[in-house]
């Protein structure tokens, strides 16, 4: 079975692991910012500790490289596991923007023999497939309504960490709204502009014995234009006042609304009864919030990698984000920044992968 190693100890550790390992495949080693943190980590899990992600990387009883560390770092460390032939899975978003995400796709293209993903897990439930599957039962899209809101940020005493800094890829706009804009794209909707607003309310938190400036955004509300003529909005918060609702998608079309919480997809038309058809009640597993069944995403992604690389299904993935879908995910992700740096103007997407 081929190995994976991991270059990062935050989600990685919480959720990737074990359900990486409850799919059945084998975690081989970790690498992280901080030497000694990384090894105890790497102790208690009973795998390898690399004391940079140059080692993971160049090991060559690694298989496939999982790069969960702030998007900064996306860039290098995935073209060099690429270019030391290994499978890569590369967290969201692709990168630090449009630029960086282009030399990825670059990369990848000169390896065409290896797998280069981005971890949109979403993408794997099979509420979401069905949605995509059957887009068509809701007519012509008209709108799209996106809503997200955890207080995971709002303790103005959290200490302050790569997630508040803009310069490292930080902010809930990247974090989670990449997410949904993937998911519009993954359910047919190219976009081709966008306005935003995006916040930081908290503006100082703790670091050492004093406070340091926070510089991503923590609130993101995002208008975008869709290329068959349909508005989404979008409306993006870790900050909300201790209120942890389910983040909920909704397709509103001519003939019906396909609605997304959790595992679950509805339809609604008209005076029927809601037909739940697709997914149920969110399981409980690491990664599983209302903010969205992650974990679950994680597990059957994990999943179909174990099918691909094992010869079972070679077909598993076709799910799955290229880094393709990445560049053009963050096409969008930068116009959005341009627009909020721009008094919230409409700002234009290029068209390269619709």
């Amino acid at each position: 079975m081929a190995a994976v190693g991991i270059a990062g100890t935050g989600w990685a550790t919480r959720v990737q692991v074990p359900l990486f390992r409850k799919a059945g495949l084998t975690v081989a080693g970790i690498t992280g910012a901080h030497k000694t943190k990384t090894r105890r980590i790497a102790e208690e899990l009973g795998i390898v500790a690399y004391d940079d992600w140059h080692g993971l990387v160049e090991d060559r009883a690694i298989d496939v490289v999982v790069v969960t560390t702030p998007p900064a770092q996306h860039m290098e460390i995935a073209i060099a596991a690429l270019d030391a032939g290994k499978h890569v899975i590369c967290e969201k978003p692709t990168a630090l923007d449009a630029r960086e995400a282009g030399r990825l796709v670059d990369c990848a293209r000169k390896h065409r023999d290896r797998l280069s993903l981005i971890d949109h897990e979403l993408r794997f439930l099979p509420a979401w497939r069905t949605a995509r599957e059957r887009i068509g039962d809701i007519g012509a899209l008209r709108y799209a309504e996106v809503r997200y809101s955890s207080p995971g940020r709002a303790d103005r005493s959290r200490a302050w960490s790569w997630w508040n800094d803009q310069n490292q890829g930080g902010g809930i706009w990247g974090a989670v709204g990449s997410h949904f804009v993937d998911a519009l794209r993954y359910f047919g909707f190219e976009i081709e502009a966008a306005q935003a607003a995006l916040h930081t309310a908290i503006a100082e938190r703790p670091f050492g014995e004093g406070l340091k400036r926070a510089t991503a955004d923590e609130i993101a509300s995002v208008q975008l234009r869709l290329r068959n003529g349909a508005i989404a909005a979008m409306t993006l918060s870790t900050v909300s006042s201790w209120i942890d609702e389910p983040a909920v998608i909704t397709l509103h079309g001519e003939s019906g609304a396909f609605r997304l919480v959790g595992e679950e997809l509805s339809l609604h038309q008209g005076s029927k009864p809601v037909q739940r058809i697709a997914g149920g009640e969110m399981q409980s597993r690491p990664g599983n919030s209302p903010g969205g069944a992650f974990g679950t995403g994680t597990l059957l992604f994990a999943e179909a990698l174990k099918a691909v690389l094992g010869g079972e299904d070679a077909k598993a993935l076709a799910p799955a984000a290229t880094f393709e879908d990445g560049l053009a995910q963050q096409h969008v992700l930068d116009a959005a920044r341009r627009s909020a740096a721009n008094d919230g103007r409409w700002e234009s997407v290029p068209a390269t992968f619709a």
